[in-house]
């Protein structure tokens, strides 16, 4: 456990050190903008320009994407996400749903899922989607929060 410990520490470090080399992920369809760590590579970027799919060479994944908001607020579009969620096998443990934001967390298996979403405006939100292990809880507090910090509306969608 306290090599463990040390390894998460050491990982934790080494993520600080190379700040620099994160990059911005800018979404101009949905009016967004993300940071994203280092050793992640997009592996699809959907046609209709809505995001992408980021993966580690461990499995983890990262995906970011806008959607426009027909017919409900952001808040019912959260919660419907939850309720998806749930269907898809994942234990909710925690979930904050405001009008503007919404976060979320849970297990399943020996995977963690956390999403973040925000209104943007008008018609249009942007959602945070990681999957990691378990094992990587403490490395990944500290991503999540960067990550959350650096997703910001640029603008209304065209």
């Amino acid at each position: 456990m306290r090599v463990l410990l040390t390894v998460l520490a050491w990982l934790a470090a080494v993520l600080v050190a190379h700040a620099a080399e994160w990059q911005t992920y800018a979404n101009d369809r949905y009016g967004y903008t993300i940071d994203l760590p280092p050793g992640f590579t997009m592996q699809r970027a959907p046609d209709n320009g809505d995001g992408g799919t980021f993966l580690a060479k461990n499995g983890d994944r990262i995906l970011v994407f806008g959607t426009f908001l027909v017919d409900v607020f952001f808040d019912d579009e959260a919660a419907n996400r939850i309720e998806q969620a749930e269907k898809d096998g994942w234990k909710i443990s925690y979930s904050r749903v405001k009008p503007e934001w919404a976060s979320y967390s849970g297990t399943r298996g020996d995977r963690i899922l956390y999403v973040r979403g925000m209104w943007l405006c008008e018609d249009a939100a942007a959602f945070l989607q990681l999957e990691y292990r378990k094992q990587d809880l403490k490395a990944y507090d500290m991503i999540i929060k960067r990550m959350v910090a650096s997703l910001k509306p640029v603008g209304c969608p065209q």
